[in-house]
């Protein structure tokens, strides 16, 4: 891990390149006969805040591993700023890691934790190690705390402790594990914010390992979607939320609905109703067995027999149940004629004067939904 000799916001001199932070190409890693990550082609480039996203068991964390060198591949490449990287010690990649615990030291201050990766790395003069301390603190707002102790800090302010700790030896690229797991919701929500500001701020390129979708909506440029050790797909998050690749995708991003039926002819036959619009240009073939996938915000409801104004796609159903969220109030219902189960979202409070046991039409525009292989 390099160490500057030049206070924390002089960021020090490296040779110029175009190749990506970080090149993975054909990685994959077996624990005996499974495969914890198979065959991941992908690019990382340079300051850019990037996410490993999936559930628990999808080989984001051993991909990572990969990346640290904490593990080595199975087989394929790993390259780091255009460097080979595989077979490369931890200790000598220029990268670093902030871990969930945060692993500070609770015998040392908030100075004394912040200093502690260029005294044990490099010597360096005294006044040197406080100036650059006291630039990280800085970048973290944590200006006069360097003489608490960590039992003294929130859970907050304990992170802004880690970061800057990791951030003081100017490593071309910090990585993250499930970084905010350990704090309660709104402070997590307002730390996604400091940490994507942070980041920016600093020019290092992020990558952060998480199972949370909000987390990495919020914070990433750019998102690679996991599950089964394999990357579904990776893709800005408009562009992940707005056009999943698969059905897990579309299902563990967000809420959505999925209606399975056969194509033909421009709608898709589905047992109980019948036969539905789908979206122009969703590359499948007639007869093919799909999922159409609609996110509940896109879904409006009329009381039976109105229909909601501009859906082409209308579908019968009865309301099981109404959900206030806070931001937005959520309607669960049943479809007529066995077409299973349906979601449908407003903002705000319930005004929609409906009532549960009702009949309702619910409908849609055709754009506004996927088709996606089963």
């Amino acid at each position: 891990m390099t160490v500057p000799t030049v206070p924390l916001k002089e960021p020090q001199h490296r040779t110029e390149s175009t190749a990506p932070a970080v090149r993975l190409t054909g990685v994959g890693k077996a624990f005996g006969d499974a495969w914890a990550v198979q065959d991941v082609t992908l690019d990382i480039e340079r300051n850019e805040f990037f996410s490993i996203l999936g559930p628990s068991g999808c080989g984001k964390t051993t991909l990572m591993r990969m990346i640290t060198g904490f593990e080595s591949p199975t087989e394929g490449t790993v390259e780091l700023g255009g460097v080979p990287a595989t077979g490369v010690p931890p200790h000598k990649r220029d990268l670093n890691m902030l871990f969930q615990s945060y692993a500070l030291f609770p015998h040392l201050d908030v100075r004394q934790n912040v200093a502690f990766e260029l005294k044990v790395r490099r010597s360096l003069p005294k006044a040197e190690i406080a100036t650059a301390v006291r630039e990280a603190l800085a970048l973290v707002r944590l200006e006069g705390y360097g003489e608490r102790s960590i039992a003294q800090l929130s859970g907050g302010q304990r992170q802004r402790v880690a970061i800057a700790r990791a951030l003081i030896g100017r490593p071309s690229l910090l990585l993250l594990d499930e970084p905010l797991g350990a704090l309660d919701q709104k402070l997590r929500a307002e730390m996604q914010l400091e940490l994507k500001k942070i980041q920016r701020e600093v020019g290092v390129t992020f990558v952060t390992v998480t199972h949370d979708q909000e987390e990495a909506l919020t914070m990433s440029d750019r998102i690679a979607v996991m599950d089964g050790g394999r990357v579904l797909q990776v893709d800005t998050p408009e562009a992940i939320y707005e056009r999943p690749a698969t059905r897990f995708v579309a299902d563990f991003i967000g809420t959505s609905n999925f209606l399975t039926g056969t194509l033909g002819g421009g709608r898709l036959g589905v047992d109980g109703l019948g036969n539905i619009a789908v979206p122009d240009g969703h590359g499948q073939p007639d007869g093919s067995r799909v999922h159409l996938a609609v996110r509940p915000e896109n879904v409006r409801l009329a009381p039976a027999p109105e229909e909601p104004a501009d859906c082409p796609v209308l579908v019968g159903a009865v309301l099981q149940e109404i959900v206030y969220l806070g931001n937005a109030t959520r309607y669960h219902l049943t479809l007529t004629g066995g077409g299973g189960e349906l979601i449908a979202e407003a903002r705000g409070a319930d005004v929609s004067g409906l009532a549960v046991g009702q009949q309702v039409v619910a409908g849609w525009h055709p754009s506004h939904s996927r088709v996606l292989a089963e």
